[in-house]
């Protein structure tokens, strides 16, 4: 019975859509703050540190999502550098849902928190339908 309860909640808890228009830039990804605090990161030698510090300083500097009415621009780094992508978005619920335009290729993500000027999101594990522990977090740019 707790199980109908909690759908039945979570059935009328959705996202307002209107928060998400914008430009987000990000200024927080957990992921890479677990690895730069990390033992094994930490072990290291000082050049390959300083190489990876320097990739998750570009990707968090480079990285944003601009979601407009139906589509929406974000960027991703391949290959060592930013790349801007193109797609179409929805939410289910508490869920944002982004499709790219280039390639057959859906993502997930539990929107953790989203006000007027922070977007938080975990991906969602596409395996299990988990998501990951990790969050990213974005401001809202003027």
């Amino acid at each position: 019975m707790k199980l109908f309860y909690i759908f039945i909640i979570l059935q009328f808890y959705s996202i307002n859509d209107d928060l998400l228009y914008g430009k987000w830039k990000m200024y927080r990804n957990e992921t890479m703050e677990s690895i730069l605090t990390s033992k094994r990161f930490q072990l290291e030698d000082e050049q390959t540190q300083q190489a990876l510090a320097e990739t998750f300083s570009k990707v968090l500097n480079g990285s944003f999502y601009h979601f407009k009415k139906d589509s929406v621009v974000f960027t991703d780094f391949k290959n060592d550098e930013i790349i801007e992508l193109k797609g179409m978005w929805w939410t289910e619920g508490d869920t944002l849902i982004i499709g790219q335009l280039e390639k057959v290729s859906v993502q997930k993500y539990l929107i953790t928190r989203l006000d007027e000027s922070e977007l938080h999101f975990k991906l969602i594990n596409p395996r299990d339908g988990i998501p990951f522990r990790r969050a990213k977090m974005f401001k809202k740019e003027d």
